[in-house]
C-alpha cells in the first residue's frame, strides 16, 4: 500500500507516518495544504489521509479539486471537527470516510485496509504467477519451500509486474508508483531493481523471469512463454 499523508503537526504526522511504515506501508508525509494537493493529484497512491485545517489550502478544498480532476484516490479525513455538519460536508465533497482527533493508530491502520479493498472482493496475501509466490505481508517471494525477502521497493515493483502481467509495465509507470516521480535521476533506479529483482528470483531457483523491453519497460514471463 502507497499511502500520503497531509497534515500540518509534524509530530502527528511523523508518528503516523512511523506506525505505517513499521506495518509495511510506504508512507509520504506533506505538512501543508497546497503541497499535499499537488502530491494528491498525481494520482499514485491508494489512499490519502488528509487533515481539514492545513496552512496554505484547506482540506476540503483539496478533496472537492481532487475530485474535480478525476482523482478517485479514497481520501479519509483526520481532524478535530466531530460535528456531523462537518462529516456530512466531507463526505458529499468526495472523501470517503472520516476518523476523529484523537484517535488510535490500530483504528486508523484498519480503516486505510477496508479502503483500498478492491470493492466486493477480499484481496488475497498472496499474489501468484507461474511458479511463484508473492507474500504481500512479509514482503517474500516463494518457490515452494524456498523463501527470499525483499526490500520495499523490490516488494513493490514486483507487486506491479505480477498485477500486470497480461501486459508491458512501462518504466516510466514504475517510477511514478515507486518513487513518486519521473527524472533521470531515478531512471536507471528502476533497472538497478530490476537487476536485484533478477537475482532473487535465480536464489529462488524461479522458472519466472523479467524481460527487458528495450525503452519501453519490463514484462514477466512465466515457463515457457517465449523470450
Amino acid at each position: 500500500m502507497k499511502a500520503l499523508i497531509v497534515e500540518d503537526k509534524v509530530q502527528l504526522a511523523d508518528a503516523i507516518k512511523e506506525y505505517l511504515k513499521m506495518r509495511k506501508v510506504d508512507t509520504t508525509v506533506k505538512y501543508e495544504g497546497l503541497e499535499g494537493y499537488q502530491e494528491a493529484a498525481k494520482g499514485i497512491y491508494d489512499v490519502v489521509v488528509l487533515d481539514l485545517m492545513l496552512p496554505n489550502k484547506d482540506g476540503l478544498s483539496i478533496i472537492r479539486d481532487l475530485r474535480a480532476n478525476k482523482i478517485e484516490t479514497p481520501i479519509i479525513v483526520l481532524t478535530a471537527k466531530s460535528s456531523t455538519e462537518d462529516k456530512v460536508e466531507c463526505l458529499l465533497a468526495g472523501a470517503d470516510d472520516y476518523l476523529t482527533k484523537p484517535f488510535v493508530l490500530e483504528e486508523l491502520l484498519a480503516r486505510l485496509l477496508v479502503l483500498t479493498r478492491r470493492k466486493g472482493n477480499i484481496v488475497p496475501n498472496d499474489i501468484e504467477y507461474g511458479d511463484v509466490k508473492l507474500d504481500k505481508l512479509n514482503h517474500t517471494l516463494n518457490k515452494g519451500e524456498n523463501s527470499i525477502a525483499l526490500s520495499l521497493k523490490e516488494y513493490q515493483i514486483m507487486e506491479i509486474l505480477m498485477t500486470n502481467t497480461d501486459k508491458i509495465v512501462e518504466k516510466s509507470y514504475i517510477l511514478e508508483k515507486v518513487w513518486g516521480m519521473e527524472s533521470d535521476t531515478y531512471y536507471n533506479s528502476a533497472e538497478v531493481y530490476i537487476s536485484f529483482i533478477r537475482k532473487k528470483l535465480e536464489g529462488i531457483h524461479a522458472e519466472i523471469k523479467v524481460k527487458s523491453i528495450r525503452n519501453v519497460g519490463y514484462k514477466l514471463l512465466a515457463p515457457g512463454e517465449n523470450d
